[in-house]
């Protein structure tokens, strides 16, 4: 059995015990706008997916109802083959002309009016998915013309709707006071075991008469038919108070991907930190990503009131926005996590605006955490009792940075001492200890000044 924080399912007591997201540093662009139809953004409105071709990137560019690809050998040096005929006058779910059979060495005739691109739809904030065991293992959920759309390709490289689209129509909420009617277009969608899910934006109006962007949820067996929206996370007085001391008004929720992590939930929230509304409908403000964890994908909380990839992290005081993929890639030694950020804030080409914008990007980076590090149960004196657990192979592997501290574990069974260790000044995330065999045991850690990520008994 493997845990991994926060782990409430898996946590009998906790006393003094902090949840703290891995610190993500600045890094360089990974993708940048580089033809014609990208300026000004490539952005993660989209997903990063790792397949038998290797990595594949799904992004947003453009004028955000487009839908840019990027392949990868190593998730960190990217190319964008071109394989599509594109006419950029046709309607925006048309604009894409090439076969989906072509592969990328032999790319469709270019006809007249067409543009030879690394486009594969004409959508707006596509989550990506990979199912290898069906003959259409690309899915797409996207927000397009009277709602949101469910599309399938067999490669990758041209997405076509599989069945009778919108599948979710339009979510229109009108605000009785102000008389403006906001209209849903964000909803990062996932797989699991489960099925499909979306969490998709909706909308509330609060006591000051504001609408808020909440975060909704709907889901799936098959990507068609789908559940009835339900609000599940609305922003309050804690978010609104983040937003104030980083110079705002307010707060609401952007977005949220979220992705299965251990027996719970991860997801990256997209808090909009706002200034004002404009006249016209919409908000002045910026956006930064903050860790949050759900037990069951429903009920949700932040592990911080510190932004996880904030907006000046790497544009500094230009910062603007912070999106991400729709889920990270996790593998063997690392995780790799991508987001995008801009130089611009969101409401800059509103026509009440009156600031300016210079040489404007968005642009994608790569952020690489050690494997299992994205929340560390941490403390300076602190403990840790874990739900009985058997060790059938006699064997407790612990992922541990205990450098300038101490970790003791103690270990229990119907009551008694059987074994019990202690991790003094190092860090390792594959330290094996011997246990004994039992069927349930009891685990009792002691972190002083030790951060604990992940637990596996074996």
């Amino acid at each position: 059995m493997l845990i991994l924080f926060p782990a409430d399912n898996q946590i009998d007591y906790a006393d003094n015990i902090d949840f703290i997201p891995a610190r993500i540093l600045p890094g360089p662009p990974v993708l940048e706008p580089q033809y014609s139809w990208e300026y000004p953004r490539v952005n993660l409105y989209g997903s990063v997916l790792k397949t038998e071709s290797g990595y594949e990137m799904f992004y947003q560019c453009g004028d955000a109802v487009k839908v840019g690809y990027a392949r990868s050998d190593d998730g960190l040096n990217w190319e964008r083959p071109l394989f599509n005929a594109t006419d950029f006058s046709a309607h925006v779910h048309e604009i894409i002309q090439g076969n989906d059979t072509v592969c990328v060495d032999t790319p469709p005739e270019v006809g007249e009016g067409e543009t030879l691109t690394n486009l594969v739809a004409g959508f707006h904030m596509p989550s990506v998915m990979y199912d290898p065991d069906s003959p259409l293992p690309y899915k797409m959920f996207a927000f397009g013309e009277g709602g949101y759309h469910s599309l399938a390709s067999e490669r990758g490289q041209r997405f076509r709707a599989t069945g009778e689209n919108p599948v979710i129509p339009m979510l229109a909420f009108k605000n009785e006071f102000t008389g403006k009617t906001w209209v849903s277009d964000v909803a990062p969608c996932y797989k699991d075991r489960h099925g499909y899910t979306a969490m998709i934006k909706t909308y509330e109006v609060d006591v000051e008469e504001r609408t808020r962007r909440c975060v909704g949820r709907a889901v799936s067996e098959d990507l068609n038919s789908w559940s009835e929206v339900e609000t599940v996370w609305i922003p309050g007085p804690a978010e609104d108070e983040i937003a104030r001391a980083r110079g705002f008004s307010w707060a609401d929720f952007y977005g949220l991907c979220p992705f299965p992590y251990g027996e719970g939930y991860l997801g990256m929230l997209w808090l909009f930190e706002i200034d004002r509304e404009f006249k016209s409908g919409t908000n002045l403000g910026k956006m930064e990503v903050f860790l949050a964890y759900s037990p069951d994908g429903k009920q949700w909380r932040r592990l911080s009131d510190e932004p996880f990839i904030p907006w000046d992290l790497n544009f500094g005081e230009q910062g603007g926005m912070v999106t991400t993929a729709s889920t990270p890639i996790f593998e063997d030694n690392e995780i790799k996590l991508y987001y995008s950020d801009s130089n611009y804030v969101h409401g800059c080409y509103e026509e009440d605006y009156t600031g300016s914008v210079v040489d404007p990007a968005w642009v994608t980076r790569c952020a690489r955490i050690p494997k299992e590090r994205l929340v560390g149960a941490t403390s300076t004196s602190g403990r840790l009792v874990l739900k009985p657990s058997a060790a059938p192979e006699g064997r407790l592997r612990l992922n541990i940075d205990s450098r300038g501290g101490v970790a003791e574990i103690s270990i229990s069974e119907a009551g008694d001492s059987v074994a019990s260790f202690r991790v003094e000044n190092q860090d390792e995330s594959d330290l094996w200890l011997t246990v004994p065999f039992g069927e349930v045991l009891e685990l009792s850690i002691t972190l002083k000044n030790a951060t604990l990520y992940a637990l596996e008994l074996r």
